[in-house]
């Protein structure tokens, strides 16, 4: 099965031979919002925080997301660790207006039955929507890769959001490393390629985020390039000054201590105010972060 993908006439035009399906007329854009609220989430393996949960397991997740997705008031919602297309539909449910705009299909990874997806909703108008692996790069091989979208918020005023769910620490940490910095230096080439494309169109803001599995301020990760490589194209971190106290994003349990993995990063926008929301343990183990940032 194909991702769902969305793309207007006139983002056609800008991404000539690119292959795209489903396309979608360009709306007519409302004027543009003061601010507009971002919320990014792994909702571990939604629905049912396992692969091959049972039904009554994927129906207390339901629930729970539902209520939690429900007090954040959030203009966009970006999901990883949800199973598919429909399910990411089904997630954001109790939202008015809201609906996908783009999930991944990824592949499984070896020795696996079911994937892990990265979806993008909202209750706004899609200029364009896509998500793509990252490549393979000599011996390394990224899991997953990106969602993208464009919105065209007001005349000559664009949004281009990325949810990324980067590798995880789970095998031996250099090669963890440098497979998260691999899957960075490709998708800040990606943006290069979209800046060149969408730029014609008007002004700019940006958002990054989702669960990078690092931090760049935690010391086992010191000599990491992935959040660097960010930075350096101009992207600011929505934590920064935060405690660590006050940006806990996956709770300590018997296993792992306390991390703060869950990122939002920014560029041609102004941060208003960023914060972890109390979501459920019954949600997810990674609690939602959330960012208000003005675009004007």
């Amino acid at each position: 099965m194909t991702p769902r993908i969305f793309v207007s006439f006139a983002a056609l035009i800008l991404l000539a031979g690119s292959a795209f399906a489903e396309p979608v007329p360009s709306p007519q854009p409302a004027a543009s919002p003061t601010a507009i609220t971002v919320t990014f989430w792994n909702v571990q393996w939604f629905p049912g925080r396992r692969p091959n949960a049972s039904r009554g397991e994927e129906n207390r997740q339901i629930r729970a997301v539902h209520g939690d997705l429900t007090q954040l008031n959030s203009d966009l919602v970006a999901l990883e660790e949800v199973r598919d297309y429909e399910h990411a539909a089904r997630a954001v449910k109790p939202l008015d207006g809201f609906k996908v705009d783009v999930c991944s299909n990824f592949p499984p990874r070896e020795g696996q039955n079911e994937a892990q997806q990265v979806a993008i909703t909202s209750r706004l108008q899609p200029l364009s929507a896509w998500s793509e692996l990252w490549k393979p790069s000599g011996a390394l091989v990224p899991p997953r890769g990106f969602a993208f979208a464009a919105y065209q918020l007001a005349p000559r005023q664009l949004l281009l959001i990325y949810a990324l769910h980067l590798k995880s620490n789970r095998g031996e940490i250099r090669e963890d490393i440098h497979i998260r910095e691999e899957s960075m230096q490709q998708l800040v080439a990606h943006m290069k390629a979209m800046d060149n494309a969408y730029a014609k169109l008007g002004a700019l803001s940006w958002i990054v985020g989702g669960d990078f599995n690092t931090a760049p301020d935690e010391p086992r990760f010191a000599g990491e390039k992935t959040v660097p490589t960010l930075r350096a194209a101009g992207f600011r971190w929505c934590w920064e000054g935060i405690p660590f106290a006050s940006r806990i994003t996956i709770p300590a349990d018997l296993r792992y201590p306390a991390a703060s993995f869950d990122q939002i990063f920014f560029r041609g926008a102004t941060l208003v105010k960023a914060w972890v929301a109390n979501t459920s343990a019954q949600s997810s183990d990674h609690r939602a972060v959330n960012a208000v940032l003005s675009l004007r």
